[in-house]
């Protein structure tokens, strides 16, 4: 990517908010969504970009249902209890100097359950029970190399449409094939992962996977909706733009780079096909295998384009740096006017810069 573009550095003209958590316990998980069109720069008083809750690890939805407004209605797997006795087993103390008492005095008679017993008793209600249709939607999600996870959609009675993924507080869109299909790789951001699918139909599936070498890698988010043109640069240990450290999305590596610890990776999510569509593009670098000490300078460029020129745009950043709380930073900026189109905006504040120790 030549260089001899002319590049501003943002200023005034923008105005950067601190996201109050990584992970929002409470409220409508898709609250503070992107603005369509935003016409000015207004501060945020809450993250860009709402976070799915998480779910502890072994109390994962046993099915989930019909999704409205991307909130999930789980159904729990049904409980049998017992019918007409409760055994307890004797227990013998193995202390010899202890009293020790007849197996009799253990017994018990059987529960009764006559219709005395069962007034006495408040029934407790019966779990909701919701068949499985032809449209349900299905998500499964495997864990691969350098921390990646491959996800896989099936929402048959979603062919050629838009869905929205959500993870840990990035979203990106996909679009289905004629059948309903898709699949895409991407980074984790939580070693205990989940997923949500959110259809255009008012449907939803989601899925978890555990990714245990999430801690051996540092991961750098930037997303936006729509026009914003943005893009994530990494330059690797004192590398310059179009230098073989420089990677972007038009010079992306494979995650196998990471994998040997020989430099980082970027992973571009979203469909440009979709109207509107959520995008996030991820910086990748080994934590805890790098060959090399050194520095990785992260920015943030946004294009001026005739579709944002003079116009509002907005953009959050995420990054997991192992050993480091989670940080997030919510962004709104007015971008030049329209005489400006095809130069760029410099931002640096958005993302820290790694600092990178050989191991």
């Amino acid at each position: 990517m030549s260089r001899a573009r002319q590049l501003f550095m943002a200023g005034g003209t923008f105005s950067v908010a601190l996201g109050i958590g990584f992970v929002m316990q409470n409220g409508d998980a898709l609250a503070g969504r992107f603005a369509e069109e935003p016409q000015a720069a207004v501060a945020l008083s809450q993250p860009l970009i709402a976070v799915m809750p998480q779910v502890p690890l072994g109390r994962l939805p046993a099915g989930v249902v019909g999704m409205e407004s991307t909130t999930l209605a789980l159904v729990a797997d049904p409980v049998t209890l017992p019918e007409n006795s409760v055994q307890i087993a004797a227990i013998l103390p193995t202390d010899t100097d202890a009293p020790s008492f007849a197996l009799e005095q253990l017994e018990l008679a059987a529960v009764d359950t006559s219709d005395t017993l069962t007034d006495a008793l408040p029934v407790p209600p019966a779990e909701p029970t919701v068949a499985r249709t032809a449209c349900d939607a299905d998500l499964t999600a495997m864990a691969g190399p350098a921390a990646m996870v491959d996800l896989s959609l099936s929402a048959p009675c979603s062919p050629d449409a838009a869905v929205v993924i959500h993870h840990q507080g990035m979203m990106f869109t996909i679009i289905t094939d004629n059948t309903g299909a898709a699949r895409v790789t991407v980074p984790a951001l939580a070693a205990g992962a989940v997923f949500v699918a959110e259809l255009g139909n008012g449907r939803g599936a989601a899925a978890s996977v555990i990714v245990p070498d999430l801690a051996g890698f540092n991961r750098s988010v930037l997303q936006w909706q729509g026009q914003g043109g943005m893009e994530l640069h990494a330059l690797e240990f004192g590398a310059s733009y179009d230098d073989a450290g420089h990677v972007w999305s038009g010079s992306a590596r494979d995650a196998m780079v990471a994998v040997s610890g020989t430099g980082g990776f970027m992973t571009r999510l979203g469909d440009d096909r979709a109207e509107n569509a959520q995008i996030a593009e991820i910086y990748t670098f080994p934590a805890t295998a790098s060959a090399r000490d050194g520095t990785v300078d992260l920015s943030v460029e946004a294009e001026v384009t005739a579709a944002n020129c003079g116009r509002g745009v907005a953009a959050q950043s995420i990054q997991i740096i192992p050993g480091s709380p989670a940080a997030v930073m919510d962004l709104t900026m007015t971008m030049p006017d329209c005489d400006a189109v095809g130069e760029y905006l410099v931002l640096d504040a958005m993302l820290q810069d790694l600092t990178i120790a050989a191991k």
